[in-house]
């Protein structure tokens, strides 16, 4: 059985350490999704290039490009 003290004990190590948890998977989380906009966006060219390029030329083509362009710019904002 757990006493009132060794609940404390339990609870101070958990604030302690929750937040050095989150803040180690947290910044390279955060640095990946500052940089997915400028990655969209990359992608989104070569997506551009490839479906200018693919023959014969359809509409369907453009549709990832555009997906990737419209998630960038939602992603850039958001962040």
């Amino acid at each position: 059985m757990l006493t009132l003290f060794t609940l404390g004990i339990i609870c101070l190590v958990a604030v302690v350490a929750i937040p050095v948890v989150l803040l180690i998977i947290g910044l390279p989380l955060m640095l990946l999704l500052g940089l997915l906009p400028w990655l969209l966006r990359v992608a989104g060219v070569v997506l551009l290039i490839k479906a200018i390029l693919d023959q014969p030329t359809r509409w369907e083509n453009f549709l990832p490009a555009i997906a990737a362009f419209a998630l960038s710019v939602l992603l850039g904002w958001i962040f």
